[in-house]
């Protein structure tokens, strides 16, 4: 009884072992190539035949089909990427991922390729990467370090999954179970499907498959069958995950939904129109190469089988989640857009999360400049309670998205980041902040226009030149300030210092020429106030847009802003 305890804890470890090995190293892989993926992907899948080899490298070198098609999810929600840009890349991905179970069938190799065998290499390669990760300083070093930590747990965890199977190899337990599964096709792809939903992995449940079949207890047609459940299963985490996502995200997870099962169906059809003629050779035993042989085999037939149907395939998807008419209004909900495009499993990959949410917030701040300038518009033009209401209302939703954001950037800081990214999320916090200040004071001027508008007063002909003139400069302040963060551009830095003082010069002869118009009578008293306190938000705004810039300064010398201007 103890033994069987013992083999079901060794098991039980190795599976740990490897998921959290895998979990290190596609972490590790993420951080030291994750920005540059991200860059491959967006630009490279115009390309349908690209696209699937793009797919396929970007992940092998993440380990993880679902970390693929959760970049390109993400992509795609954000508008960065069309729908049948992503079908080549989702492909793709599910060719990569089946490279690790050839590496896995190393482990059947015979004593004369002895080194190099997985477990063989996999404990000196964990000892020395542990010993650097303890030991060295170097940032860049110890997230290197830490992708062989993760390899050499991932192999080691294999070892002991395997142990913990093998003294159940001739169990006639293992093997009626498995030639009931291989009898049931459906049944088998069940059980396929189950565990990889519940490991989030169709690389570990192919590998614990692997590790089986390694003792000799599975048959070919239960292989195969629960290989397909499989590459079906993965696709369920990615489909449950989506909930919050845009109308295309959800398609691009649907679309590789499609995909698989199309595919799955395409493959159990052939099999019962040949069970007779398979039927023996389904019965027999399967060795690790075969199931790797399949499993790459499934999914090469699956791609050369769909691909020239994709377009077909994402007009299914479209239909199935169709349009609606809000989405094609201008004027969307921000806060419900951003909330959306923030997907929750993109922080798996912080690289990715960080650009994105970066993204958001570029556009969080064209949008709260755009508000700006309808307060703008209040003074100079239009005035009237609808557009007042209006101004309120966007207010809302910049306050709304602020939280959002900050939030999100709050899970991104809690997770394993380099120093370097822990202060770039210091400061996009700090940028919603500034932005956030800025859509208060754009709320501010809509109450003074609120206030003109209720006392019919208006200003003098000097005074609304004047007011022409400064509101021009604090909305160009704001314009270059958005162009810092976006492209960290140093000329639209020097721009936004330039407008800044400007600014703050303009308002001390202003308030200086305003209050000898309120001496000589040529201004009213009200109108007088109402000019000093917009003067007043539009010099606190620019204020805004020279923090935002200190922002931009700093990650371009790569220092912490200290000190803000507000």
């Amino acid at each position: 009884m103890i033994d069987h305890f013992r083999n079901i804890f060794t098991f039980i470890g190795g599976v740990g072992m490897f998921l959290y090995g895998m979990k290190i190293m596609s972490e590790g892989l993420q951080k030291v190539a994750g920005p540059k993926l991200a860059n491959v992907l967006k630009f490279l899948t115009a390309n349908k035949f690209m696209g699937i080899l793009v797919g396929a490298l970007v992940t092998i070198v993440m380990h993880s089909s679902a970390a693929t098609t959760v970049m390109v999810v993400g992509f795609v929600n954000a508008g960065l990427m069309k729908l049948n840009e992503a079908v080549g890349v989702i492909m793709g991905a599910n060719i990569g991922t089946t490279v690790t179970a050839w590496i896995i069938a190393l482990a059947e190799l015979g004593s004369a390729v002895e080194i190099f065998k997985p477990d063989f290499f996999a404990p000196i390669v964990f000892g020395i990467s542990s010993l650097i990760v303890v030991f060295t300083k170097k940032e860049k070093t110890k997230t290197s370090a830490n992708i062989f930590v993760g390899i050499g747990l991932l192999f080691i965890g294999l070892t002991l999954m395997s142990g913990g199977v093998l003294p159940y190899s001739k169990s006639k337990v293992f093997s009626d179970a498995f030639e009931i599964l291989g009898r049931n096709p459906v049944l088998a792809i069940l059980v396929g499907m189950i565990v990889t939903v519940i490991l989030s992995s169709s690389t570990a449940s192919v590998s614990i498959l692997q590790t089986l079949a390694l003792a000799g207890s599975v048959s070919k047609g239960a292989a195969c069958f629960i290989t397909v459940g499989q590459n079906v299963g993965t696709c369920v985490t990615t489909i449950i995950s989506s909930a919050n996502s845009s109308k295309n995200g959800k398609r691009t997870a649907l679309l590789h939904l499609l995909f698989n099962v199309i595919g799955g169906l395409i493959f159990s059809v052939v099999v019962l129109i040949f069970y007779p003629l398979l039927k023996d050779m389904l019965a027999t035993r399967i060795s690790l190469f075969e199931i790797s042989l399949f499993h790459t085999g499934f999914n090469l037939a699956n791609t050369a089988i769909l691909l020239p149907f994709s377009n077909m395939m994402v007009s299914m998807t479209k239909k199935i989640i169709p349009d609606t008419a809000t989405e094609e209004e201008e004027d969307f909900n921000l806060s419900e857009k951003t909330q959306a495009i923030l997907d929750k499993r993109i922080l798996n990959q912080p690289a990715l999360a960080i650009s994105t949410v970066r993204r958001e917030i570029v556009f969080y701040a064209n949008y709260t400049l755009k508000n700006l300038k309808r307060a703008v518009n209040l003074i100079l033009k239009d005035r009237n309670e609808e557009l007042i209401r209006e101004v309120v209302t966007h207010e809302e939703q910049i306050d709304k998205t602020t939280d959002i954001l900050v939030s999100y950037l709050a899970d991104i800081n809690n997770l394993s980041l380099s120093d370097e990214e822990h202060v770039e999320i210091e400061h996009l916090m700090s940028i919603c902040s500034d932005i956030e200040r800025i859509g208060d004071h754009a709320e501010n001027i809509s109450e003074n226009a609120e206030q003109m508008m209720n006392y019919e007063v208006k200003f003098s002909e000097s005074g609304q030149k004047e007011m022409d003139n400064i509101m021009s400069i604090t909305l160009k302040s704001v314009e270059c300030a958005i162009k810092c963060i976006n492209e960290k551009d140093k000329e639209a830095l020097a721009e936004v210092r330039k407008y800044e003082e400007e600014v703050d010069d303009l308002e001390d002869i202003y308030r200086d020429n305003h209050i000898k118009r309120m001496s000589s009578g040529e201004c009213n008293t009200i109108a007088g106030i109402v000019f000093l306190d917009i003067i007043g938000n539009l010099e606190r705004v620019t204020d805004h847009a020279n923090n935002l810039a200190d922002y931009t300064e700093a990650e371009i010398s790569k220092k912490v802003v200290l000190d803000k201007k507000y």
